[in-house]
């Protein structure tokens, strides 16, 4: 028995399940695309506690898309990213449909982590200073673990660093938080 290349190659096509072999009205045999997604995934697979994130899809020969839990409207697309804000570890199914009945669905989990650490509403008692007199920084810090702050002295209790600068510093305080956070800021005091 002599089996066309066309044939062939059809049939291997739709073993492989990314087709089915389909007849026309008039007896021609063609192929049918299966739905297909071809990226599913979170940019941000960890987020911190009260941020956002981007969730990405791509699909091939889909006509309708659904998401659970749903989060906006889906629409058929080879490359596609939306923002997310989950308040809670979150399993995303994404099921994506074909004109031939087919489906394909993938599944992506988002965690959500410790917030981020933040250092803000920093302050300084002068920007300019002679050598050697007193400088004294202070700072609010949200959700940190931990604090470090350089150079001078740094009193927690207060969250303010004091230092005599003899030339112009620039003083650093980072805050440090869980997942391996961390945020900074700085102050340059002038020295003359």
């Amino acid at each position: 028995m002599r089996v066309s290349l066309a044939a062939f190659a059809a049939l291997l096509l739709w073993s492989c399940g990314k087709t089915s072999p389909t007849t026309t009205a008039t007896g021609e045999k063609m192929l049918v695309e299966h739905a297909k997604i071809t990226q599913f995934y979170a940019a941000e697979p960890m987020l911190p506690k009260g941020t956002k994130g981007n969730l990405c899809y791509g699909v091939e020969h889909v006509t309708r898309l659904e998401m659970t839990p749903s989060v906006e409207e889906l629409w058929p697309a080879p490359a596609r990213c939306f923002e997310i804000a989950p308040k809670q570890k979150t399993t995303y199914t994404l099921t994506a449909y074909g004109d031939d009945g087919s489906k394909d669905t993938k599944t992506v989990e988002v965690t959500v982590g410790a917030a981020a650490p933040r250092v803000h509403d920093l302050s300084v008692n002068a920007i300019q200073v002679h050598p050697g007199e007193m400088v004294r920084v202070c700072f609010k810090v949200d959700n940190a673990k931990n604090v470090k702050a350089s150079p001078g002295k740094l009193d927690r209790s207060v969250n303010c660093v004091t230092d005599n600068p003899k030339k112009t510093t620039t003083y650093t305080i980072t805050a440090y938080g869980g997942n391996q956070q961390e945020d900074s800021g700085t102050v340059t005091v002038k020295v003359q």
